[in-house]
């Protein structure tokens, strides 16, 4: 009991250090930050035109994935291979497409201005509450995924947490870097990512060890 009410207490303080990250980002970094690098992209022509129409393969890799995993996932179990990287597989391969629409949907419901469409479009930097599905930025989406993958891999290989921490660095840093995000926006996707695939964990396997 003592335990759990430790690590509630722990998820508390670690959840309000990070919305006060978001919000003091949203105040003082995030459009300084995202002008300064508009700026020096737009002074180097090829560098601007390489990072103008990056495709989204988000949902392919989103879909792809995670038929994969279940694929495999099914015939471990059919081998009677029961193991972590069984229950692995399974918390991956339903933590992808979770966090996948759990992104659209906070999306949808905060509806921020994307930095590229603010910064050429000239769109006003708002939240367009409930609306702006197709151009929402917050929160990011490949953070939010690849966060939820993430952390489904330190859950049972932490001896991976060095090469996630930096993998997930780069991602975050690149999405800023070519003014496909704002720095809030990285903020909240991990956050997302991490806490989606953390309570889909708990549901999944800490009942049924209860059971």
């Amino acid at each position: 009991m003592i335990k759990r009410n430790a690590t509630g207490y722990l998820g508390v303080i670690i959840s309000l250090i990070v919305f006060l990250a978001i919000f003091l980002s949203m105040q003082y970094l995030d459009a300084d930050i995202a002008i300064r690098i508009f700026s020096i992209l737009q002074s180097f022509r090829g560098l601007h035109k390489a990072t103008e129409n990056i495709p989204d393969f988000l949902p392919y890799i989103v879909i792809t994935g995670s038929i994969l995993m279940w694929v495999i996932y099914f015939y471990r179990l059919h081998k009677k291979k029961f193991g972590s990287k069984t229950q692995f597989l399974m918390l991956a391969a339903t933590a992808l497409p979770s966090a996948y629409l759990l992104k659209m949907f906070f999306q949808f419901v905060f509806g921020r201005t994307g930095t590229r469409q603010w910064l050429t479009v000239k769109s006003p930097l708002v939240f367009n509450w409930f609306n702006n599905l197709a151009n929402g930025s917050f929160p990011s989406g490949h953070m939010t995924v690849f966060s939820a993958f993430g952390t489904a891999v330190l859950i049972y290989f932490p001896r991976y947490r060095k090469q996630i921490l930096i993998l997930l660095t780069i991602l975050g840093a690149a999405l800023i870097l070519t003014d496909y995000h704002f720095i809030s926006d990285v903020i909240a996707g991990t956050y997302l990512g991490v806490i989606t695939t953390y309570f889909l964990w708990v549901i999944i396997y800490k009942r049924r060890v209860k059971l």
